[in-house]
């Protein structure tokens, strides 16, 4: 009944979306529904259900009306070209307004799981495998995992922690052009195991990639849990008391998944520098999209930072290994199975982003990669067991890494009309006004009520423009070979030297340039054809916001120096620091930390000194007290205010394993790290403050192209000052 309740109303909605109106009637059908969305968002109430859903409802309306005007008045064939052209471009179209609708719905009521406590008894606690796979990373990576691990606040008879070493498997170990670099790993990560009481675990050889590393340590573990985490995946002590519980209410529950938090920035947030003042590229996904699969019964394993339920994963034959993203596919399975899952959005892993733009690259092509696959060799809209809700937000899931092949187009379409006269959107000036402006403002509006505490408007934009060279011939592939697709692990805690663009800005310097060239070409359009103006004028302010993007992206192709091996996250909170030389005690306010030191604020009556011992005491959220020992590398003096860097000076032992529980322990730091940039902004500053990148970005193209002529030329002089000088030089006598 319900069903047929919700049809009848869809049906009505869209209809009333359908209903032909004069150009007059639609500018105020239009723009009446814009003012109206403006005058909502600014009230609290239609945040929440049900009023949430009146609000998703009109922009969607707003929406509607413009694609069905799309489809039925502006679809003209006017020539092969010309038709090629308008097809592929309405088809980019069609598939962003199917994916706006998916993310709508996927979206429209956002589920915060409650923490359910453990019981009293802990007789009744589920026993827990920790798997850590490891492949190449750095060992030391693995032992601050390992160490935090051994702190997780859960009874240790039933706890067990396994490091999954991929990197020295027997095959590895065998091979004379991988042997010595295998054997010492295998050495290393055996002697920390040994020191740390852990056991390890590897494997003949690397089949399967991670999929295969999890199964193998599935077949030689047998606890009730299995907790997954990479190995650059450092857990807070709560993790556990703070999924468990959902085990023991829900019988039919295959996994808990929580969000994955980064202690660094990702290359397009370092090197364009966003990350102090918006939120973190990946929030989007943990903190808007995880809580509105979670309603549907859909949130999906996300490869670590989960636990899942050893008795139905082996029903499903384990992790699944089909595709590159097993984590995905195992959880379709399991929903298949109709079991269910549980996104508890507390942030209780601390991890490492990719470092490189090219290992960023290398990250999200598997990821496009993988969730094509699952498109095609496994398309949820047909896989069996599923939900009909479960069906939509896989296929949304799947659907959405296919981005870069619309977004190409959406930026060069207004180019081809400019430079090859190549009619792809017939409309005229009056009917975008009407139609396209109210939709594109509508859908402006609706991104920043679903997603504006978590991402910026445009933000998405430019994340897609500068991705989009790179992931849409990967994708292709998949479509070509679906099977081809190896796994390939991300590279983490990488440094860099200098500052250098990177390769792969290639392709926007020739982006670039098509869009820089279309200006002139679309001004003197503009004088020759006086008929077309309005035309014209739509097309050059769309290839300047293209080329506004294009620009702003060589800002994150940009590489910055990095050579801090721990990366300082802003931190907050007070703990009390003790000085020997004075024999006092202060309270001082964290202001950063990282793995190697804090920042400290506080008032002092006499000056710190440089290289001074300190000893930091800290309780943390839950109570807990830990004291490190540190020394002060730099001060910096307002009156008797001081701020103190400080760095610890435990190298290994009991007083390492301190130093790594101050840091990542308390997963309320994590907490307080996300709120920083919860607020609102106005889009219209996003937008200036992507002007703002594009100029800084075009700066830096001029630079490059400066250096590709200039250091050439110079060569050039000196090699032929060298051949003239030898030439003229006297004999030796």
């Amino acid at each position: 009944m319900t069903c047929l309740v919700s049809a009848a109303l869809l049906y009505g909605f869209c209809a009333l979306a359908e209903i032909h109106l004069s150009i007059e009637k639609q500018y105020l059908v239009g723009w009446v529904c814009v003012v109206l969305l403006i005058l909502f968002s600014r009230v609290e109430s239609f945040r929440q259900p049900p009023l949430r859903i009146v609000f998703i409802l009109l922009a969607v309306f707003v929406s509607i009306r413009y694609m069905i005007w799309r489809t039925s008045d502006t679809l003209v064939y006017d020539g092969v070209l010309n038709f090629i052209g308008t097809t592929l471009l309405y088809l980019a179209e069609l598939y962003a307004f199917t994916l706006y609708l998916l993310g709508v719905f996927a979206n429209i009521w956002p589920l915060e799981t409650k923490i359910v406590p453990l019981p009293d008894d802990p007789s009744r606690y589920p026993s827990v495998d920790i798997l850590i796979p490891t492949y190449n990373e750095d060992v030391e990576m693995v032992k601050i995992t390992v160490t935090a691990a051994l702190h997780i606040d859960y009874p240790k008879e039933l706890l067990h922690i396994h490091i999954l070493d991929d990197g020295a498997t027997v095959a590895k170990r065998n091979d004379p052009t991988s042997a010595k670099e295998a054997w010492e790993r295998h050495y290393r990560l055996r002697r920390i195991a040994g020191e740390l009481g852990v056991n390890y675990l590897t494997r003949r050889h690397n089949s399967k990639a991670k999929a295969g590393n999890l199964n193998h340590a599935l077949a030689h573990t047998g606890a009730d849990l299995v907790l997954v985490l990479d190995c650059d995946h450092v857990p807070t002590k709560d993790i556990l008391k703070n999924t468990v519980g959902q085990f023991l209410k829900d019988e039919k529950l295959a996994f808990v998944q929580t969000p994955h938090f980064f202690i660094n920035p990702n290359p397009i947030e370092k090197n364009i520098d966003t990350l102090k003042h918006a939120p973190g590229e990946n929030e989007m996904f943990y903190r808007a999209c995880q809580p509105g699969l979670n309603f549907w019964n859909a949130s999906f394993f996300c490869g670590s930072a989960a636990i899942l339920r050893r008795n139905y994963l082996e029903e499903v034959g384990g992790i699944s290994g089909e595709t590159i993203t097993e984590d995905c596919e195992t959880a379709l399975s399991l929903h298949q199975k109709g079991y269910n899952s549980v996104f508890i959005a507390r942030p209780m892993v601390c991890g490492l982003s990719p470092e490189t733009f090219d290992d960023f690259i290398l990250q999200r092509s598997r990821w496009a990669q993988g969730m094509t696959q699952m498109m095609v060799l496994n398309n949820p809209l047909f896989a069996k067991g599923l939900t009909f809700y479960q069906r939509v937000c896989y296929f949304n899931n799947g659907l959405f890494w296919q981005f870069g092949i619309s977004r190409f187009i959406f930026i060069i379409a207004p180019a081809a009309f400019l430079l090859m006269g190549l009619h792809v959107y017939f409309a005229s000036g009056g009917q975008v006004i009407a139609y396209a402006l109210p939709h594109m403002v509508a859908s402006i509006l609706l991104a920043d009520f679903l997603y504006g505490r978590y991402r910026w408007p445009f933000l998405s934009e430019l994340y897609e423009c500068i991705q989009s060279i790179f992931l849409m011939p990967v994708v292709f592939s998949v479509f070509l070979n679906p099977r081809k697709p190896l796994f390939k692990v991300t590279p983490k805690g990488k440094s860099l030297e200098n500052d250098f663009l990177s390769r792969l800005s290639v392709p926007f310097f020739l982006m670039c340039s098509i869009l820089i060239l279309a200006f002139p070409v679309g001004i003197i359009k503009w004088f020759q054809y006086p008929l077309h103006r309005d035309v014209i004028l739509i097309t050059l302010i769309w290839s300047l916001y293209n080329l506004c993007l294009a620009m702003a992206a060589f800002g994150a192709f940009y590489e910055k120096r990095q050579i801090r091996r721990n990366h300082r996250l802003w931190a907050k909170g007070h703990v009390l620091v003790y000085f020997p030389r004075l024999e006092k005690r202060i309270e001082a306010e964290v202001q950063d930390i990282s793995a190697s030191g804090v920042g400290l604020l506080f008032r002092l009556p006499v000056p710190p000194l440089p290289k001074e011992r300190i000893r930091i005491e800290s309780r943390d959220s839950l109570g807990e007290i830990c004291q490190v020992d540190a020394e002060i590398q730099r001060i910096v003096a307002r009156g008797e205010e001081y701020f103190c860097g400080s760095e610890f000076t435990a190298v290994s032992g009991e007083e390492r394993a301190n130093v790594i529980r101050f840091v990542y322990a308390d997963s309320q730091r994590w907490v307080d790290y996300w709120a920083r940039n919860t607020v609102r902004t106005n889009p219209i500053k996003v937008l200036g403050f992507v002007l703002k990148m594009s100029l800084k970005g075009f700066r830096i193209s001029m630079i490059a192209c400066l250096h590709l002529v200039i250091v050439p030329v110079i060569d050039l002089l000196r090699n032929v000052r060298m051949r003239f000088s030898a030439k003229v030089a006297p004999n030796d006598i």
